[in-house]
């Protein structure tokens, strides 16, 4: 069994699907047995630490084609002839006789601007015909199963749910500084996740806060954009809003930790990796309606309408600020869900669908 790991030579940490690409690869690789050995093969690496520490040592395999698609899609399916060719980041080489594709859900398709057009207009290609090449399609959530069979890339029977872990983010001890940097030390605060894309509902989080009830309960959002990024986007940015910036794992995982509740306003989503990291972490999750978001929370997360923003403001006033024994129940049911979404659970429902195809 060969890995694709022509991921490994990019951000491995700010986006979702190389995390989990990493963490499944991990997996097969202390997975290996005697007769089902597992090699990972990369044009190149990037942050080297952060590989080894997976327990990865992929083998560098250079091309003259280079180290992007074109060694994907025409140099990977010559060095691994004869080896079952798994392929975690939503693509495959289309001429490899014997692989298997993760696509982690559709929404290139379904919400094209928030994506470069270039790879749209790629993915509406490629998709299909990986589809149909592969041995196999693999997905984290059944609501991505459903979304890519309904846009044809691949028979219900074809496509096997393995949900992502999320307890990557224990890995890593907190930096709490972070909550001094930003003024929250001692104080009450909620957390999100920003991000500009319109599918992502940033507005309708910041129309709750401008409810009087929210005014001094701080809004932590992370992310590259600031204030300014969302109010060119003809956002309403409420004063209570701070903008914490990029943040590393160990800052992401104080802000967890400390928040009151952590608020994931998406209006869909493949799977959704952060409620399930601030399960992990002991805070309670406020989580939208939308996509895979209340298959993968499930019971661990309180579930409201995206668009509802006065569900949304009741919502937070009663977990951040007017209910404690409400908000208690909420983490422990938030840690009981995450405690069935593991990597070494996702890992054995990996290997159990791959270990006959090899």
């Amino acid at each position: 069994m060969t890995i694709n790991g022509k991921f490994l030579q990019d951000d491995l940490v700010g986006k979702g699907v190389h995390r989990v690409a990493l963490n499944f690869s991990a997996q097969l690789v202390r997975r290996a047995t005697e007769t089902i050995s597992t090699r990972v093969l990369a044009p190149a690496v990037g942050d080297v630490a952060t590989v080894e520490a997976a327990g990865l040592a992929p083998q560098i395999r250079t091309s003259r084609l280079g180290r992007g698609q074109a060694w994907e899609m025409l140099a990977l399916p010559a060095m691994t002839r004869g080896d079952l060719l798994v392929n975690f980041c939503n693509l495959a080489p289309v001429l490899h006789p014997n692989s298997v594709v993760m696509i982690h859900d559709v929404q290139t398709l379904t919400e094209p601007d928030a994506y470069p057009a270039r790879q749209v207009a790629g993915y509406r290609v490629l998709w299909p015909a990986i589809g149909r090449r592969a041995r196999a399609i693999l997905t984290v959530s059944e609501h991505s199963r459903q979304a890519l069979a309904a846009h044809g890339i691949g028979t219900l029977d074809k496509i096997h749910v393995v949900h992502n872990g999320a307890d990557h983010i224990l890995r890593t001890a907190p930096d709490r500084d972070i909550a001094a940097r930003l003024g929250v030390q001692d104080r009450p605060f909620a957390l999100a996740m920003g991000a500009l894309a319109p599918y992502k509902n940033m507005r309708t989080l910041f129309r709750a806060f401008q409810d009087p009830g929210l005014a001094d309960l701080p809004l932590v959002v992370t992310g590259s954009a600031d204030r300014k990024a969302y109010e060119a986007k003809g956002m309403s940015v409420p004063p209570n809003v701070l903008f914490a910036g990029r943040v590393s794992d160990a800052e992401l995982r104080a802000l967890y930790a400390a928040s009151r509740a952590f608020l994931f306003p998406s209006e869909t989503e493949g799977f959704g990796l952060p409620p399930v990291e601030a399960m992990h972490c002991g805070t309670a999750v406020l989580a939208a309606r939308g996509g895979a978001i209340p298959e993968v929370c499930a019971h661990g997360a309180d579930i409201i309408d995206p668009l509802d923003a006065g569900a949304w403001a009741q919502a937070i006033r009663r977990i951040c600020i007017e209910d404690e024994g409400a908000r208690a129940a909420l983490v422990a049911r938030g840690q009981a869900r995450a405690a069935d979404l593991t990597w070494d659970i996702a890992g054995e429902a990996l290997w159990r669908i791959l270990e006959p195809m090899t």
